[in-house]
């Protein structure tokens, strides 16, 4: 019934946010050019001719699980990209080859997960179709044939694109050679490249966790690294929710190093580190060198764990030694409900004998002797996990926050089961999003004696003159969730940003009805079926005398109202008022459901819809702490009356309509609404040739607002590519070339200032309000077809500008945001509850 309920939605929400598409041009190359300014440009490799904001994904959808290369013969839909390649998830290069593994519909694998693996229960068609109206169609679920019913899912792939000639080759697809593999990182070693993830081979279901050795002279494909021998260990791993998704993998002291997972001679799932001289040999090359049990026991491995069981999440060769993050986050050593353990980050030293001892430097103090506390700096609470890069000398260390769960926790219901024990849609519960929109991402480095620095981050009792570049945590952007990638090339270092924003978008209309937890239904039945009971108490003898409002007595009873107690008529004309709040307060969320539904057409207008949005909610948070409040009143009034409790059946159905974990859930979207007024979509990339200072390239994704992160970076003969995370159109793959990569505009001295606690009312400082990166506010770039590009500015960060604190006039509900809420999935859905609720009562 759940479902049929809400598919009702589902058409109401047909016209949701629409963000204005930038303005494509073919020039004499038909290539798509983005102008960052300061001399920096970027080429579309990837269906170059197709503008952003549509269909990419580098290959083109055939039907029935098939994919082809653009232009080659025999392929039906040419140009016309596979949506569901979301993710260029690792690239490697060869000359002037650019090799790359996509993630195949990330956030529908992500929902899968928590479907099957993590106690939530949804019914899937329910979910696709909520997802496509609340993201305006934009949202991709799994493919479809043209009569709407589901296709077969391409999914992941390895192509290969010549950056100078735009050649393209598909080398893994299951169509091609039934081999679908998720890559998550990829290193070149010994004129090889290998790529590390989960591969399913021969139509299987799971995917082992394995690394793959590429041979770019012939591109030959081999198994070098399997972590599970047999899909029967893979089913048992599934069955205790062992993530599978490696990614660890550096070269170091001439051997290729990689993270998997495995089991221990007990038998026991561990996470493990191994080295090859020789991984052309095989399995039997590699030496494992660290598995839980000798990193501390830190690896959190299961779906439940941080970042989904991130394991060892980065690795890289710094001053001789081996340093490793790791995700240690557990529910069991959890610090608090919004909070889940940070990251650690550990030093392996090589031995004589070929053994290695590892040392924390980052983790538990007391227990193990760590330098620092995990996530390094203990003001700081919400990074799962940290992506390493060194450049200058020094190990440069980027946040990465816990999404995952955040995501969770707007979908699903955490706080109430249904049979079975699952989680239901509808939670939206923007706590934990909140708590890390307002902790956004910090950058750190360390020096060879292990000494941290804050680069880029907000003042704290461990760092009181804040970052050295004179920035806060997020470069000034609260919507900025993880430092994705760092890169090294041309003597800079390039950073790329996941923006929950993207995601989070829709979270004003989602919590019209969702913050209720109740389809329009649902909601319509309660309220008449209180109605009733109110009506019951009216007209039926109560405890010891009938209560009836004196102004609903006729003439004839007026001997009658003589008699009537005061006490308890003035119970019974609570009860009625409260009656007629509760549905004024329905048709108020009716009519903002129409507001909330009508489109946008330019960046003005949707913060002026944002401003109108949060404007509604602060004030229905108000009507709603009112009836509260009223209602607990009259349950007292009720007992001083009667001597008695209020009726059970009447409390449970006014507790189902207003409670404090309601009124919680309004503040806390709230909280999020106010992050997204000054959020702008779309991923951020920044450059600096010293460490120090930056330079904005982009904070909207390239112009396109569902590039919501730059995954991957690699460097080809032909200069700079990057890879881009899109879970709406497809993922994209740019390059900057040689040529044009100019040194950025020397910046100034740092100045930083000190922030103020969010959660104080701070009038026109809101979370996010300021561009910390000084001069423009404009997106830092233009976007043509061909070489034909319009001049723009980049803003170039003017470290002599004060930074501006985060802070805000923000409800103190409890923390802070997104993203989307996505990355915070925004979709929470099926439920969305009062806002349609009484369409039909509009219609009467």
């Amino acid at each position: 019934m759940r479902r049929v309920r809400t598919l009702g939605l589902v058409a109401a929400l047909a016209a949701i946010l629409a963000s204005p598409l930038p303005a494509n041009a073919e020039g004499t190359s038909g290539a798509v050019t983005y102008n960052a300014g300061n001399g920096y440009s970027f080429e579309k490799l990837s269906h170059p001719s197709v503008g952003t904001s549509q269909p990419d994904g580098i290959v083109d959808y055939q039907g029935d699980g098939v994919v082809a290369v653009p232009g080659t013969d025999g392929n039906t839909a040419n140009n016309e990209g596979d949506r569901g390649q979301s993710y260029t998830w690792a690239a490697a290069s060869y000359g002037d080859w650019l090799y790359v593994g996509t993630c195949y519909a990330a956030m529908g694998n992500t929902l899968t997960l928590m479907n099957s693996s993590l106690g939530d229960s949804f019914d899937v068609e329910t979910m696709r179709l909520t997802l496509e109206a609340m993201f305006n169609g934009t949202f991709f679920y799994g493919q479809q044939k043209e009569d709407g019913t589901a296709d077969k899912d391409s999914g992941g792939i390895l192509v290969k694109i010549n950056t100078k000639t735009g050649e393209t080759k598909l080398l893994l697809s299951e169509s091609l050679n039934g081999v679908a593999p998720l890559f998550r990182n990829a290193v070149s070693y010994k004129g090889k490249l290998y790529f590390c993830g989960s591969v399913r081979t021969s139509g299987g279901k799971g995917g082992l966790p394995a690394v793959y050795e590429i041979d770019p002279k012939t591109d030959e494909y081999k198994v070098v690294y399997q972590g599970l021998s047999s899909m029967q260990d893979y089913g048992a791993a599934y069955k205790q929710g062992i993530s599978t998704g490696i990614r660890g993998m550096c070269v170091h002291d001439g051997q290729l190093v990689i993270s998997n997972v495995g089991k221990d001679a007990a038998g026991k799932f561990v996470s493990t580190i191994l080295t090859s001289p020789d991984p052309s040999k095989g399995q039997d090359s590699f030496t494992e060198i660290a598995n839980s049990d000798t990193l501390f026991n830190y690896p959190a491995i299961r779906y439940q764990d941080s970042i989904y069981g991130g394991a060892i999440w980065d690795m890289v060769s710094y001053n001789g030694h081996l340093y490793a993050t790791i995700c240690t986050g557990t529910p069991e050593n959890a610090p608090d409900d919004n909070s889940m353990q940070s990251f650690a980050m550990v030093r392996g030293d090589k031995n004589a004998d070929g053994s290695y001892s590892w040392t924390p430097i980052a983790g538990d103090q007391e227990t193990d002797g760590a330098k620092y506390c995990f996530g390094i700096d203990p003001a700081r609470t919400r990074s799962g996990a940290a992506n390493l890069v060194v450049y200058n000398d020094y190990l440069y260390i980027g946040e990465y926050n816990d999404e995952e769960i955040a995501l969770e926790r707007i979908l699903f219901n955490k706080s109430s089961t249904e049979e079975g024990g699952k989680s239901s849609m509808g939670g939206v519960d923007c706590s934990f999003v909140n708590a890390n929109l307002e902790q956004s991402v910090n950058i750190y480095r360390m020096d060879k004696d292990e000494n941290m620095e804050l680069v880029v981050g907000d003042r704290t009792d461990m760092f009181p003159e804040g970052g050295i570049s004179g920035l806060t945590s997020g470069f000034g952007r609260n919507e900025n969730q993880y430092i994705w990638r760092m890169q090294k090339f041309d003597g800079k270092l390039y950073i790329g940003t996941f923006d929950t924003a993207s995601l989070l978008e829709p979270i004003g209309q989602f919590s019209n009805g969702d913050i209720i937890d109740m389809t329009p239904e649902e909601w319509e039945s309660q309220v008449q079926r209180l109605k009733d009971l109110l009506d019951h108490l009216l007209d039926v003898n109560l405890p010891d005398a009938p209560i009836v409002p004196v102004d609903t007595l006729t003439d004839d009873d007026s001997n009658e109202a003589a008699d009537v107690d005061d006490e308890k008529t003035e119970v019974a004309k609570g009860f009625g008022d409260l009656s007629e709040a509760l549905d004024e307060a329905a048709g108020d969320l009716c009519n903002q459901a129409a507001t909330m539904s009508a489109g946008v057409e330019d960046d003005a207008a949707y913060v002026q819809k944002i401003d109108s949005e949060i404007a509604y909610f602060k004030s229905f948070a108000d009507q709603y702490q009112d009836m509260l409040d009223s209602y607990g009143s009259l349950k007292q009034q009720y007992e001083n009356a009667y001597g008695t409790e209020l009726p059970s059946d009447i409390q449970d159905a006014l507790d189902k309509l207003l409670n404090e974990e309601n009124l919680k859930k309004l503040h806390s979207v709230l909280t999020c609404m106010h992050y997204l007024h000054d959020a702008k979509r779309g991923f951020d990339m920044y450059v600096t040739e010293d460490g120090v200072n930056f330079t904005t390239l982009t904070t909207n994704g390239f112009n396109d607002p569902y590039n919501h992160g730059l995954r991957t970076f690699a460097v080809t003969d032909q200069g700079l590519c990057l890879g881009t995370a899109n879970p709406f159109y497809g993922c994209q793959v740019w390059i900057q070339r040689k040529e044009n990569s100019e040194n950025p505009i020397d910046p100034g001295t740092p100045d930083p200032t000190e922030p103020t606690d969010p959660s104080q009312p701070g009038g026109s400082d809101q979370p996010g309000g300021s561009d910390q990166l000084g001069g423009s506010d404009q997106p830092g770039g233009s976007q043509t077809g061909g070489k034909d590009q319009s001049s723009s500015t980049t803003t170039t960060v003017s470290t002599t500008t004060k930074k501006t604190p985060k802070g805000g006039s923000l409800p103190h509900a409890g923390d802070s945001t997104l993203t989307l809420v996505l990355g915070l999935l925004v979709a929470a859905a099926a439920v969305l509850g009062i806002a349609l609720v009484l369409r039909k009562r509009s219609r009467r």
